[in-house]
């Protein structure tokens, strides 16, 4: 009021002085937000340089595409849109059209609304209470449809958020379970933070991308409907100012707008990096303990720097937000408001008197009506932002996808090679060098075949920084005739193993495996499934929960390699029964609930007691062939005699790797890796005739 008083009290002079203050200070204060906005986005971009987030205005970068709502963004979405509704009667199509069914049943509930508020401000003011209390019964009735509506569309919100993740997930799963694309994500350097993009993101598009349709569809419509009914209060005309008003607005807004999608990417990969950095340190725990101190103050560093750079980025990044929010606020909300104010005052203004009863009544809808088009008017300009945020759960997603894809389809082999050479080969070369003399003939292709037995035939070996180990590498494993591989510390072994498994490539020669139901690979770390004791004998196999929930496609798919599904039960206890005895563990058993008892293995068990389980899974399987490596490497010099005379019994031919000199007793021949860049590099050894002489010496 006192505000006002000084306002009429002003001369002219002091108005445009005043005037000109307002102006100069407004426009002092947007030169200063101007500067601090772009100030923000710098600091973002560095602070994402830090971690290796390519920065998106720099032209000379085209290592991914600039995260922004254009011909990209729209082929990823609808690449993506195919895999979450591949068909247009899908159960996800059908909970999309019951959305829209419920989203045009509220708008019309919402305008019936108007009518009856009209209608009780007319009868409030003609003080007609009987009429004013139809009303409000009808009001109560009208309220049950549009309790369950409200509430239905949430709950569809939902569902189709968890439908959209179910599709992407298995669909992802398909391709990340698929040619070994796992390893090479995680082992080969192929995708970072899998594990994060795999659920985090996902879950994120999903969300966004639900919400879109309804925050959409929804203010369309009732801007459509709610525009019919105000032409037959005030005409068409007087709304056209409106939207006129609306269409400023949009423009401005675009051009104030911060790149919220750039950001929602950043964010991501700040976060991701985060989890990251803490991933790190539980895989390498061991390793920072042994020098800790000062390791976990190094370690504390590094986590404490990419929190800072998180919370940093998200500080910036809210600030930009808070700017922005400024201008929808005071443009959209509060500016519509007044311009709908005037337009229905002018409007009114021009109209023939009538009762205040009507008038009344007009207003109260009217207001309503305007109201409603202005928030859906509203809503539609601020669509941008959830576009724009939901581009870049999009890209993230879509890389996902390209990457896993790549990983896990058509041609993976290559890529699988290309990473191999980029990440864990330094020398970047795939051709093995001969023998320095050149007494050696030029090394031939690398071939993978399938035959009846383990057989080497000129395999070439080198180390993961380019240095030959083995060349010329020829020799097989008949039935009945195990093979020890021995050598000092880097001549090779781990790298014959992870040739043999095929999870590096083969540079050179060629490899000969049985079909994988009668090969088996034991590693020094066994892999203990989370599951039931049971569970961890019978793996590969899913855990028996797994399987009973499986579909019956899925239990067709997987039968031929389910052992014990066809297996009597009382045939099957007892051939686990042997198996926990023969490698000496079936105290386990008599430790916690039998063989249903589920416990987290890897903390349970010592290191020699998981390797001993991960034998009787060996023995349960009992494979034409096992292939070893330093399997039995935490077990006691007796506790491995019992476990390697169980698999010679069990007819098992073994190819191993190890140490000790007392496994020559189970093995016919050793294969000596010497280590050295001169000559081949190796020598055979001839111990006896068949594995079994061995144990009767």
């Amino acid at each position: 009021m006192a505000l006002n008083m000084m306002a009429l009290k002003m001369n002219a002079r002091d108005r445009k002085v005043v005037a000109a203050l307002v102006i100069v200070g407004g426009t002092s204060g947007m030169s200063f937000l101007r500067r601090a906005l772009a100030g923000a986005l710098l600091e973002q971009q560095q602070i994402c340089s830090e971690i290796g987030v390519p920065d998106q205005n720099n032209r000379r970068q085209v290592l991914t595409p600039k995260v922004a709502v254009d011909a990209v963004f729209a082929k990823r979405i609808g690449k993506i849109l195919k895999i979450c509704v591949p068909t247009p009667w899908c159960a996800e199509a059908r909970l999309i059209y019951l959305q829209s069914a419920l989203l045009v049943l509220r708008t019309l509930l919402t305008d019936l609304s108007t009518r009856i508020e009209g209608g009780v401000g007319r009868y409030i003011i003609a003080k007609d209470t009987v009429k004013l209390q139809e009303l409000l019964v009808k009001f109560l009735l009208f309220a049950i449809p549009g309790s369950y509506v409200n509430a239905a569309l949430k709950y569809l919100q939902t569902r189709i958020k968890l439908a959209f993740m179910h599709r992407l997930t298995h669909h992802l799963h398909s391709s990340y379970f698929s040619h070994r694309a796992y390893y090479a994500a995680s082992w080969l350097g192929g995708l970072t933070s899998a594990e994060s993009r795999l659920s985090a993101d996902v879950e994120k598009f999903a969300f966004a991308i639900s919400e879109l349709y309804s925050y959409t569809f929804k203010p369309a419509l009732d801007v459509a409907l709610f525009t019919r009914s105000l032409a037959a209060i005030m005409g068409w005309k007087s709304q056209f100012i409106l939207y006129g008003y609306y269409m400023c607005c949009t423009f401005l807004l675009r051009a104030t707008s911060p790149p919220l999608a750039q950001l929602t990417s950043q964010e991501a990969k700040l976060a991701g990096a985060f989890r990251g950095a803490h991933a790190r340190v539980s895989t390498f725990a061991e390793e920072i303990a042994f020098n800790d101190p000062p390791s976990s103050t190094a370690e504390k560093m590094i986590l404490n720097q990419h929190l800072h750079r998180m919370l940093r980025h998200s500080r910036l990044s809210a600030f930009q937000r808070f700017v922005q929010g400024i201008i929808d606020q005071y443009l959209v909300k509060y500016g519509a408001t007044v311009v709908a104010l005037a337009v229905y005052a002018n409007h009114s203004s021009s109209k023939a008197a009538s009762s205040s009863q009507s008038t009344a009544a007009d207003y109260i809808r009217a207001m309503r009506l305007l109201n409603n088009t202005s928030r859906g008017i509203g809503d539609l300009i601020l669509v941008y932002k959830r576009v724009t945020s939901l581009a870049g759960h999009t890209a993230r997603v879509s890389e996902l996808l390209e990457q896993v894809g790549a990983l896990g389809g058509e041609g993976s082999e290559r890529v699988h090679v290309g990473l191999f050479l980029r990440n864990v080969s330094s020398s970047g070369s795939f051709i093995p060098p001969s023998a320095p003399d050149g007494s050696l003939l030029p090394p031939p292709e690398p071939q993978r075949t399938e035959g009846a037995v383990v057989a080497f035939n000129r395999v070439y070996l080198s180390s993961p920084d380019g240095t030959p180990l083995v060349r010329e590498l020829s020799f097989d494993v008949p039935a009945g005739r195990s093979v020890l591989v021995m050598g000092p510390n880097g001549s090779g072994k781990s790298s014959l193993f992870r040739v043999a498994a095929g999870l590096w490539p083969l540079q050179a020669g060629e490899v000969t495996l049985p079909p994988k139901g009668e090969l088996f690979y034991l590693s020094q770390r066994p892999y203990l499934v989370a599951g039931t004791l049971r569970d961890q004998l019978l793996y590969p196999e899913p855990p028996r929960s797994v399987y009973k929930c499986a579909s019956a496609n899925t239990k067709r798919r997987i039968a031929p390699w389910m052992k014990s599904i066809r297996m009597d039960p009382e045939d099957l206890e007892e051939k686990l029964c042997y198996c926990l005895e023969a490698v000496e563990l079936d105290y386990l058993l008599g430790r916690g609930k039998g063989w249903d008892q589920v416990q987290s293995w890897d903390e349970t068990l010592s290191g020699g007691e998981k390797q001993r389980l991960a034998m009787a899974r060996l023995l349960f399987h009992t494979p034409r062939y096992a292939i070893l490596d330093e399997a039995t490497s935490a077990v006691s010099a007796d506790g491995e005699k019992v476990l390697y005379t169980a698999c010679v019994k069990a007819g098992i031919t073994m190819l191993s790797i190890g140490h000790r000199p007392a496994l020559r007793n189970f093995h016919s021949q050793v294969v000596h890796l010497e280590g050295q860049s001169a000559g081949k590099g190796w020598h055979m050894e001839h111990l006896r005739e068949q594995d079994l002489h061995g144990l009767e010496g």
